[in-house]
């Protein structure tokens, strides 16, 4: 098994190589194959896992993670369904999500330092997340699943999988967070902390959340300020012309382009016209 991994490692570099060389246009609608790549490799890592299947999913676990597993995969299909909705886009075949049984061992999936503390991550078709139980901490053993539905990383995660099938990988970092932390509002209620909070906080640009947006320093507000964008174009343009935005990604326009197609404005226009108003408008939620 690990020599086919080897190879399939091997040859995943190489064409990814070719890949990165083409015109814009061609890496636009090649993305989704070296997605489906990506994904097949990740799969073929958790050899050995078990797993069980749903209509929509299947998830892989360590054999002393059965009941977590179910759990996993219980919430799964019960947030698909309204997501699916919303974005009006079915996917194919069952989505691969791996349970994981600590902290340490998500991270190490994805080479991340040991400080990182990320619940449930969407890449390349797949959906990781961490045991239930672990996540949970301290809430008790009956009141794990209302939790993990109420303030959980499924509708999160499944947000981003269909923004990234819709846009082809088309989209800034700042705006796929945006999107599913704004779904993941609507379906559960759960917003990620409140700026109001804490005031006088440096505002980062948009220019900034475009360009770095998983290194600034202060991530909480990166991510609170990304929430406020879109919850601001779906209160004031209306869901719908969310939608359209991700529509324009998914023609290959960048986001500024998207942004002028549907609201008539470019990226700093719409930057000017969201601070003028009261960005953090969702701290009155």
């Amino acid at each position: 098994m690990k020599i086919v991994l080897g190879l399939f490692t091997t040859v995943f570099i190489i064409v990814t190589a070719m890949f990165l060389k083409l015109p814009a246009g061609v890496r636009f609608y090649g993305y989704g194959a070296i997605r489906e790549l990506m994904k097949v490799h990740t799969v073929m890592g958790t050899w050995g896992m078990n797993k069980i299947s749903s209509e929509h999913f299947c998830v892989r676990f360590l054999p002393d993670k059965r009941a977590e597993a179910e759990m996993v995969l219980e919430v799964a299909e019960q947030f698909y369904r309204p997501v699916r909705a919303d974005f009006c886009y079915s996917t194919r075949g069952k989505i691969p999500v791996i349970l994981y049984s600590s902290k340490e061992e998500l991270n190490k999936s994805f080479g991340w330092e040991a400080k990182e503390s990320a619940m449930g991550v969407y890449w390349a078709g797949t959906i990781r997340v961490l045991s239930p139980e672990v996540w949970a901490g301290d809430v008790d053993e009956g009141q794990v699943k209302d939790k993990f539905i109420s303030s959980g990383p499924m509708a999160h995660e499944l947000t981003h999988l269909m923004v990234d099938y819709l846009t082809g990988g088309n989209y800034p970092r700042w705006f796929t967070e945006g999107v599913a932390q704004y779904e993941d509002y609507k379906l559960t209620g759960f917003v990620i902390g409140d700026p109001a909070a804490s005031p006088g906080r440096q505002l980062y640009s948009m220019e900034e959340l475009g360009a770095s947006f998983d290194s600034l320093p202060d991530q909480a507000m990166a991510y609170q300020e990304s929430f406020a964008a879109v919850y601001y174009i779906v209160q004031f343009y209306g869901e719908d012309v969310l939608y359209e935005l991700i529509g324009e990604l998914g023609q290959g326009c960048s986001l500024s382009q998207a942004m002028e197609n549907v609201l008539n404005l470019n990226i700093m226009q719409f930057e000017k016209e969201w601070r003028n108003h009261d960005i953090f408008l969702v701290s009155e939620l």
